[in-house]
This record gives structure tokens, C-alpha cells and sequence, in this order.
């Protein structure tokens, strides 16, 4: 017999099994699932625990950490006993969980219906993971299982590069109409921290580099002329400041691979400036600091759109756990996919998942008005999730301006209260789940506000970066007086970059 229930839903579900066939001491279960709408079959993440209460591992299919992933139809042969289960297909359907028993010489069959309660892709997201790191065998698997349509493998960092002295003809893979993975990724992750490297034509030869020298922008000249790379860095990276001074920064990974399904975010990514634990406390301490920092350079005029990392393979997330959804207006391709990220029409998220709805314009927009005037902007927004959502937040300019709950949410039909800007800045939307394990959020890219000539530039956030500067270069550790130099010379042209946005600042 096998009990399932939905998650979050409230829903059970109990399905009779008949034994048939006796095979030895152990039972054997035939499991398929499908779209409850659709019943086509559907790819799945497993989460099984045996009869003592550890993981079960799967021979034959992707196993990582408490979870594995299938296509269509898996025969579990398993040892008698009670097993508990959780499958899940990616954020957008509600999860199934429950329990089957075995006896010595069972075989049973059970079809899981999965039930789809948001489609993104429908209405133009489509998701998105800038770091995988995971067996290239695997790699439809693990993307159909858990919804993704794009994904970057990564095979080469400072200590590997899994193709040296293999070219490859075409490294972009592509299946299922509209689903793209791409073979060379990689990043470079030191004492300055991590840079994510992506559509790259080769691997960077950053084996060989120490911890500060060569510097991350030496090996950047290599990809001069690369029109379609893409480098994405943690918003924590000691040398943060210092790469969107030499404008080396395409995207902020808002939520990368220490933003974990089990445990929060308390890890620190290497290379990475600590919170203050005061203002940053508990698991959900290291993920709020990250968009802090997000929101301070969005505060010095900058307009860079953030991202999303999972790790897995070298976190124990599944791909996609943290993802980026990008908007496209017509249908899906891998270029158009990469193109939009840049232009900021994006949402991140590893738990709610928004579709905002903002007058006739997308995320990464310009809303524009002569000096002197005001604007008023109607917010709103579609909002799918399987947990428990605590709030809704609008931030503008850094700080939050308006919290919603989902009572009143649902009250107003999906709209949150009118914005007001007199000068320029910016906004975005929030949705926070609070857990006391971990921390999920979705988070609308920016919208832009230019009201007359002037953009918003605060002298809080210039100079936030301004001393990061000095306290970086202060810490570089290069005992070579050539080496060191050369590395200082970089963060003093970073230091004369944020200076003179200091000088520029024209708001607190």
C-alpha cells in the first residue's frame, strides 16, 4: 500500500497496491509519474527515506545528498519495510509526499499525478540556473526534473578544467524545443571571490593562479572580443567594487550556492566580506546581506540586473533551486534568453514565484517624467507559491516603502498600494517566505525611475563602496613588490571609479 498526499495543499490521496509476484526478501515498486492534466509523463526529484530513517540512494539514476532524480517511470527494488517519500517537478507543481510499504516478495505499481498550479513559461518566465556543476550524462534529467530551461554546467575552475586539450566544435546543448545547456562554464573563485564565467568560446587558464595574482580582470582580457559572455558575480566578492569599476559585470548573484535548500544561508561564499551578524542575524542573515549590498549599488545609478546560482553538484541543491526567470516576449531561445537577462527583465527566486504586473512595463524598465513632475505607478502582480508566504514588500531606493500581507493583497485583487517618486530611483517587489530553516523569496529585477536629467545617486552607498575599496586593498597579500603593485594599481583606478560617484551624489 502507498499513501501520498499533496504538500501545502491539504490534500490526501490513498492508492491500493495488490502484491503479485514473489522475489526474494525484497519488493519491488513500479512508480511512474504524470501531469494530472495533461497525464503525459513528467521527469521528478525523489526524496526517500527507508525504513531506518536514511536517505535511499538509487542505482542507475542522478543521486545527490537526500534526493535523486528519474524520468517518467522508476522500478524501486528496495529491502522490506516503511519508506516516506517526497517528489517534487520543479517549483511550479505542488509536491507529493506520503509513505508505501514492502514486504519480502511484493510488486506493486503506483502513478503519481503531479498538479501544475502556475505555468511561467506560459506567461513568458522562463527559468534559468548560472551555475550547475553536475555529470553531463545527467544533464536532461536533472533540467526536466526540475523545470529548467536553461542551465550553465560548469567543467573548469581554479582547481580543473574537465576539457584541457579537448576543443569543442559546439559547446551550447539543446533538447526539447526549448530547454539549453551550456558545456564550458566555469568560474574563477579566489581571495577576491567568485566570477561566474558563461558563453565563454574556452576555459579560462586559471588553474595555475594563486590566491591574489594573476588578478581575475588579467584573465578577463582573454574573452576581449566575446561579445555573447556573460559574468555574473556574488554580491559578498571582496573584489566587487572592483570589478563593476573596470565594468566587468554583466549580473549580482543575489542567491548563489550558500543560499541552500536545507539550512538557509548561513555558509559564507569564499572570498566574501562577512555581515555584521548584529544586523544580519541567523539563516537568514548571509541572503539579506546579499541584496543589501545589491541595493546599494542599484542606489549609486548603477544598472545591473541580479541573478541566480544554484552550486549544485558542489552544494547540495538540485539545479534550479535558486533560479533566475527571464521574460521574453516571443518564443524561447537560448541567445534571446541571455539578452533579456542583460536588460534586467528578470525575477529571482527560489521559493515564490511573482509575475509582476507594473502599468505596461517589465522589470529592467524606465519609467520617465519631466523635472518637477511626480509619478504614481499602480503595482501589481500574479503570485503562485507552495509555502507559506509572510509578506509582500515594495522597496524603493534601498529601503521598504510598502509591506503588504496576502489578506490584504487579496483584498485589492493582486495590487499593492500606489508609488510616488518626486525624484528619480528605482523599486522592486518582494515576497518573503519566513522559515525558521532556511529562507526563500522571490524578487522582482528593478524598474527605473528618471525624473528630469538627474539619476538618484546616494552618498551612503557611494561611499559603502568607496571604503570597501580601501579595506580590500588594504588586505591584499602579495609579498612580490611587482605583483603587488599591479594589483594595487587596479583597485586605485576602483577607488578614483567610486569617487567620483561620491562626487556626483545629489541624495543621503
Amino acid at each position: 500500500m502507498i499513501r501520498t498526499r499533496l504538500t501545502a495543499f491539504a490534500t490526501f490521496a490513498a492508492v491500493l497496491l495488490t502484491a503479485s509476484l514473489a522475489l526474494g526478501a525484497k519488493g519491488i515498486l513500479h512508480l511512474k509519474v504524470i501531469d494530472a492534466a495533461t497525464k503525459a509523463p513528467l521527469a521528478a526529484r525523489m526524496h526517500l527515506t527507508n525504513p531506518r530513517g536514511n536517505r535511499q540512494r538509487i542505482p542507475g539514476v542522478p543521486n545527490l545528498d537526500d534526493h535523486f532524480a528519474f524520468i517518467g517511470e522508476l522500478h524501486l527494488e528496495l529491502a522490506p519495510g516503511r519508506y516516506t517519500f517526497v517528489v517534487e517537478t520543479g517549483p511550479e507543481y505542488k509536491n507529493r509526499s506520503g509513505y508505501f510499504e514492502l514486504k519480502s516478495g511484493d510488486e506493486d505499481s503506483n502513478t503519481l499525478e503531479m498538479h501544475r498550479y502556475v505555468d511561467m513559461a506560459k506567461d513568458g518566465w522562463w527559468s534559468g540556473d548560472l551555475y550547475v556543476a553536475r555529470e553531463e550524462r545527467d544533464l536532461e534529467t536533472l533540467m526536466l526534473s526540475e523545470d529548467l530551461h536553461v542551465a550553465v554546467n560548469h567543467t573548469w575552475d581554479n582547481k580543473q578544467n574537465a576539457y584541457a586539450g579537448q576543443p569543442i566544435e559546439d559547446p551550447l546543448a539543446t533538447f526539447a524545443g526549448n530547454h539549453a545547456w551550456w558545456k564550458l562554464g566555469g568560474r574563477d573563485e579566489r581571495a577576491g571571490g567568485r566570477m561566474l564565467i558563461i558563453n565563454a568560446n574556452s576555459p579560462l587558464a586559471v588553474q595555475s593562479a594563486k590566491p591574489e595574482y594573476p588578478a581575475t580582470l588579467s584573465y578577463l582580457k582573454e574573452l576581449n572580443g566575446q561579445e555573447k559572455v556573460h559574468r555574473a558575480v556574488d554580491a559578498a566578492a571582496w573584489d566587487l567594487p572592483l570589478w563593476i569599476a573596470h565594468d566587468v559585470v554583466d549580473s549580482v548573484v543575489i542567491a548563489g550556492p550558500e543560499l541552500e535548500m536545507k539550512g538557509g544561508s548561513r555558509k559564507i561564499p569564499p572570498g566574501s566580506r562577512p555581515p555584521d551578524r548584529l544586523l544580519f542575524p541567523g539563516v537568514q542573515g548571509n541572503a539579506r546581506w546579499a541584496q543589501q549590498i545589491y541595493f546599494h549599488l542599484l542606489n549609486c545609478g548603477l544598472r545591473i540586473p541580479p541573478s541566480a546560482a544554484s552550486g549544485s553538484g558542489t552544494s547540495n541543491n538540485p539545479p534550479g533551486y535558486n533560479r533566475v526567470y527571464v521574460h521574453l516576449d516571443g518564443e524561447f531561445s537560448y541567445d534571446a534568453w541571455w539578452r533579456e537577462l542583460a536588460a534586467g527583465r528578470v525575477v529571482v527566486s527560489n521559493g515564490p514565484l511573482i509575475r509582476p504586473v507594473v502599468e505596461d512595463k517589465m522589470p529592467g524598465d524606465v519609467f520617465t517624467a519631466p523635472a518637477g513632475q511626480t509619478l504614481e505607478i499602480d503595482i501589481a502582480l500574479n503570485l503562485g507559491t507552495r509555502g507559506t508566504i509572510s509578506y509582500l514588500e515594495v522597496i524603493k531606493n534601498g529601503k521598504v516603502e510598502e509591506e503588504v500581507s496576502l489578506v490584504d493583497y487579496a483584498k485589492n485583487q493582486g495590487h499593492m498600494p500606489k508609488l510616488h517618486f518626486e525624484e528619480s530611483g528605482w523599486f522592486c517587489i518582494r515576497a518573503v517566505e519566513e522559515l525558521p530553516e532556511t529562507y526563500r523569496f522571490g524578487l522582482t529585477g528593478p524598474y527605473y525611475v528618471q525624473i528630469g536629467d538627474q539619476p538618484r545617486i546616494s552618498k551612503a552607498s557611494a561611499k559603502f563602496f568607496y571604503d570597501w575599496v580601501f579595506e580590500r586593498a588594504g588586505a591584499i597579500d602579495l609579498t612580490d613588490s611587482e605583483q603587488r603593485d599591479e594589483v594595487l594599481e587596479m583597485h586605485r583606478q576602483a577607488r578614483n571609479f567610486w569617487r567620483d560617484i561620491y562626487q556626483k551624489a545629489n541624495a543621503p
